[in-house]
């Protein structure tokens, strides 16, 4: 028979709460980055309300022709931004049916003159009223 061992002490309950801890640090972290996109977000969307409009105009007069299809996409993209108005929204539908012909074609010509007139009319529509 083996003798029984009197120097070795029980185990002692330890209480433990790390998955709470870890828990409320996620929770904790998750609030704080929600907080923190939600005031970015609208500190960006505050800005681009002023400067929007001139970034697209921007963007529109220096749309490079040599390639039409993509300068239809962009002339077609930054245009859509900038048409809040009635006068705008007509111009730029418009504009639109005679870009679309450059745009969904896998081999496209030089865009005419006409449709550069549309384009222009446009761009002197958007400068003055912005």
């Amino acid at each position: 028979m083996i003798p029984e061992i009197k120097d070795i002490k029980p185990f002692i309950e330890i209480q433990e709460h790390s998955l709470w801890i870890l828990a409320a640090t996620v929770i904790a972290g998750l609030i704080i980055g929600y907080k923190a996109y939600k005031a970015v977000y609208s500190y960006v969307l505050d800005n681009c309300k002023i400067e929007c409009p001139k970034y697209y105009l921007y963007k529109l007069r220096n749309i490079d022709w040599s390639n039409p299809k993509k300068a239809a996409y962009d002339a077609t993209k930054y245009g859509k931004l900038l048409a809040k108005d009635k006068r705008r929204v007509e111009i730029f539908n418009q504009l639109r049916t005679r870009l679309d012909r450059y745009k969904y074609k896998t081999e496209v010509e030089d865009i005419d003159k006409e449709t550069l007139n549309y384009f222009s009319l446009y761009l002197q529509v958007c400068d003055e009223s912005l």
